[in-house]
């Protein structure tokens, strides 16, 4: 969630520095943006929560909630690439028990207190990487160290990215006119 953070804050300072407004922001239109919170309540709700079934259920749910409103939003900038990342986030924690499968050397790197507690699988929705992950290349293994300390995926970075083009396409344009990305 830092990385993201720090994404909007990029966001914002490159719209900014194009002469954009946080006023504009306010010409966003979406379609089904109820989606949003209810995704990410889920989420945060599966993480915190210690059952495996409900854990599972919401983690899903989750998932499939930010899926479909990329898929409904496509027309703005940025969300292809949102999604794309989130498809891929997705994907990785399907394939690996609905867990997202962190490279213990990223994370020694950034986090060397979240070892143990990863390696018992008990760091919120990630486990550690062992030779049975599936496509180990998707799963969290981007050491990021400043300002936020965390260990990213490629999906994390696409979406990430996504992030940012919506923020500044939206801050930059004119009257409320979006240019695809």
């Amino acid at each position: 969630m830092a990385f993201e953070a720090l994404a909007v804050i990029i966001g914002f300072v490159v719209g900014w520095i194009k002469k954009g407004s946080l006023l504009q922001l306010s010409s966003l239109r979406t379609t089904a943006v109820w989606l949003l919170p209810i995704a990410y309540v889920s989420q945060a709700l599966s993480i915190h929560l210690r059952n495996a079934l409900i854990y599972e259920i919401l983690i899903s749910v989750s998932y499939l909630l930010l899926l479909s409103f990329c898929v409904i939003n496509t027309s703005l900038p940025g969300v292809k690439w949102a999604g794309v990342g989130t498809f891929l986030n997705f994907l990785e924690m399907a394939c690996n028990g609905l867990r997202m499968p962190a490279y213990v050397p990223a994370v020694r790197m950034v986090e060397p207190g979240a070892l143990s507690l990863l390696k018992t699988g008990h760091a919120g929705k990630s486990v550690a990487m062992d030779p049975h992950t599936i496509m180990p290349f998707l799963g969290d293994i981007i050491p990021i160290r400043l300002p936020f300390p965390s260990v990213v995926s490629i999906g994390d970075c696409l979406f990430s990215i996504g992030l940012v083009l919506l923020i500044v396409n939206l801050m930059t344009s004119n009257s409320g006119d979006v240019i695809n990305a």
